[in-house]
C-alpha cells in the first residue's frame, strides 16, 4: 500500500515534511488571527491528525511537541513565547494532552487495521493456494484416466494423439501447481516452472541414448494465461525434438531458453538433431499447428528455422509485468542430462 511505502520513509524526511506542514499551518494562523482572535489549535490538530495518518505515531508526537510550542505566540503578548495569564497555559496543556491522545488513537487504529488486513491476506492467500493444489490434482486425475483409458487402445496413431494429450494436460497441472497470489492476479514463477517442466519431459520421455535439456530462464512471475500457453509450446517443441531430431541413437542437445527484454518475453527452443524432414512434417503437422495457434493467441511473432545441423524456434511475445519490480531476480541455468 502506498501509505505503508510512505511510512518507511526515513524518520528525518517524515519529521521535515511534517515541520513544512506545521509552519504552514502557522503562517496562515497570522492573517486569520488578526482578522479572527481565537485560539490556534484547530489548524493544528488538523496537521497533527495528518501527521499521524500518513508517517505514523512517532511523526505524529513530533507534530504534537511542534505546534504546542507555536501555538503560545498565539496569546498574549503574541508573537513572544511569554505567557502572562495562567488559564493560556491551561488552553495549551490541554490541547497538548488532546492532541497525544489523539496521535496515540489513530497508532493503534492504524496498527489494528494493518494487522486485520494481513491476516485477511494470509487467509485468502492460503485458500488460493489450496484451490489451485486442488485443480492441479484433478489434471493429475484427468491424465491417469486418460493414460488408463489410451492402454486399451490398440492403433498407435491413436495412441501417439492420447500420449500427446496426457502431456498437454499434465503442463496445465503443473501451471496450476505453480501458482501463487500477488496483487490480485494468480501468477507463476517462470524460472521454476520452466526448469521443472524440462525435468519432467526428460524423466518422461525416457530414451536409450544421451539427449540433455538445457533450460535457461528469467526468473520472473507471469500470469497465468501466458504461463500456460508458453509451457504448452515448450512442451510440443520438446517432445517432437526428443522424438525426431535423434534417431538411430544419435545422442544430441536441447536448449530451451526464456527472458524479457524490455517489454516483450522472448522463447527459444533449439536443437542440434537432423533438421526438418518431408516425413517428420507430415507426422508432426498437428503438433506445428498447435505452437502457431498458441502463438497467435499470444500476439506473439514466431520465427522457425531448420537446417542440417539443427532446428530452431523463437517467440516472441508481447509482456506487461503483473507486478513491480518483477526482474529483481538474475537468471539462472539448470542442465538436465
Amino acid at each position: 500500500m502506498k501509505v505503508e511505502a510512505i511510512q518507511r520513509w526515513p524518520l528525518w524526511i517524515r519529521v521535515s515534511v511534517t515541520g513544512v506542514a506545521v509552519a504552514a499551518a502557522y503562517l496562515l494562523q497570522i492573517p486569520l488571527e488578526r482578522e479572527i482572535p481565537g485560539e490556534p489549535f484547530l489548524l493544528f490538530l488538523l496537521v497533527v491528525i495528518g501527521a499521524t495518518l500518513a508517517f505514523g505515531g512517532t511523526t505524529g508526537f513530533a507534530g504534537v511537541a511542534m505546534t504546542t510550542v507555536l501555538s503560545i505566540r498565539f496569546f498574549e503578548p503574541t508573537a513572544t513565547f511569554a505567557l502572562h495569564h495562567a488559564v493560556d497555559l491551561v488552553k495549551i496543556e490541554v490541547f497538548a494532552i488532546l492532541a497525544t491522545a489523539c496521535v496515540f488513537a489513530l497508532a493503534h487504529y492504524h496498527y489494528a487495521l494493518n494487522a486485520s488486513m494481513r491476516r485477511a491476506e494470509e487467509k485468502k492467500s492460503l485458500l488460493f493456494s489450496e484451490l489451485a493444489h486442488g485443480v492441479a490434482n484433478n489434471f493429475a486425475a484427468i491424465a491417469a484416466l486418460i493414460s488408463l483409458k489410451s492402454l486399451s487402445v490398440k492403433d498407435p496413431r491413436a495412441r501417439a494423439v492420447l500420449d500427446e494429450a496426457i502431456e498437454q494436460v499434465k503442463v496445465m497441472g503443473r501451471v496450476h501447481g505453480r501458482l501463487r497470489a500477488g496483487d490480485q492476479e494468480a501468477l507463476v514463477h517462470s524460472e521454476q516452472f520452466f526448469g521443472e517442466l524440462c525435468n519432467d519431459l526428460k524423466a518422461s520421455l525416457a530414451l536409450d541414448h544421451p539427449v540433455s535439456i538445457e533450460c535457461k530462464a528469467d526468473s520472473i512471475p507471469m500470469c497465468m494465461d501466458q504461463a500456460t500457453s508458453l509451457g504448452l509450446i515448450v512442451n510440443e517443441l520438446v517432445t517432437n525434438a526428443i522424438k525426431h531430431a535423434f534417431p538411430n541413437s544419435r545422442s544430441g542437445r536441447i536448449r530451451v531458453a526464456f527472458e524479457v527484454l524490455k517489454d516483450e518475453l522472448r522463447l527459444c527452443v533449439e536443437d542440434d538433431g537432423i533438421g526438418f524432414r518431408p516425413l517428420m512434417r507430415k507426422n508432426n503437422g498437428m503438433g506445428q499447428d498447435l505452437v502457431a495457434g498458441l502463438a497467435g493467441q499470444l500476439a506473439g511473432h514466431l520465427e522457425v528455422a531448420s537446417t542440417s545441423s539443427g532446428s530452431s524456434f523463437r517467440l516472441s511475445v508481447p509482456f506487461a509485468s503483473p507486478v513491480p519490480s518483477a526482474r529483481s531476480e538474475q537468471p539462472s541455468a539448470t542442465s538436465i542430462h
